[in-house]
């Protein structure tokens, strides 16, 4: 599918056309979009997310899952909502105690969290299955945003025949965690040291108040954390040039 230039130097809103192609690294990397050189594409989060995951010990991998940045703008905008919801099967999100979705609506980035997902006892409320949305703004049209994660939610439960849907739609809400505010305007680089500081946690599984916040809000370790993209990107910069 070709593009204009100014269709490729925008981040997807919710609703976009799009359409997907494979890489041998993952799938659905379509239309990789740019905003500036200096705010963060869908292209540098997914290799900065091949990245984090590079780092977690091979014991825990098993325990967290993530999909790709644009599959939830996929599903939304209603193109592809069956090949979506076919690799998000394939992810076996129901054995892992976090799945990290990205969300890119409107220009801006968040992350919503899935907790034990594979968890049918609702009455414990440390072990329940939860969802979490993490946004640095906390402006992202939280109404229509919320509306658009349900009907995704209950989708992926169809699709993997959860006996107890009704049950989940009643018991599971989405809660909206006090996270770090950003001071810039790239959130793509926050929804990425949120999840950095998900794979920190020693013990995954545990509850989310058990995340190590002193690095969640500490500026010293975000910055440090920035500094690291930043390098990152540069240096992927460079090589595309050459």
């Amino acid at each position: 599918m070709e593009t204009s230039e100014s269709s490729k130097n925008v981040l997807p809103s919710c609703g976009d056309d799009l359409l997907p192609k494979r890489s041998s690294k993952r799938i659905a990397n379509s239309r990789r979009a740019k905003t500036n050189t200096n705010k963060l594409d869908t292209d540098i989060f997914e290799l900065y997310m091949e990245v984090l995951w590079k780092r977690i010990d091979e014991d825990k991998k098993s325990a967290y899952a993530y999909f790709d940045s644009l599959w939830f703008n996929m599903y939304n905008s209603g193109n592809n909502k069956s090949n979506v919801l076919k690799w998000i099967k394939a992810k076996k999100i129901f054995s892992r105690k976090y799945v990290f979705v990205p969300i890119v609506c409107w220009g801006h980035w968040s992350l919503l969290v899935l907790f034990n997902f594979g968890e049918t006892n609702y009455s414990d409320t440390k072990k329940k299955p939860r969802m979490l949305l993490l946004d640095s703004l906390k402006t992202t049209n939280p109404i229509k945003l919320r509306s658009a994660i349900k009907r995704f939610i209950v989708d992926i439960l169809k699709s993997e025949e959860r006996p107890d849907i009704e049950q989940f739609i009643n018991e599971v809400h989405l809660e909206f965690p006090e996270v770090p505010l950003q001071t810039g305007d790239d959130s793509g680089i926050y929804v990425l040291f949120f999840i950095h500081c998900f794979l920190q946690n020693e013990k995954p599984g545990e509850d989310f108040s058990q995340l190590p916040k002193d690095v969640m809000f500490n500026s010293e370790e975000l910055g440090k954390f920035q500094k690291d993209i930043d390098s990152f990107r540069a240096n992927r910069n460079t090589e595309v040039e050459d």
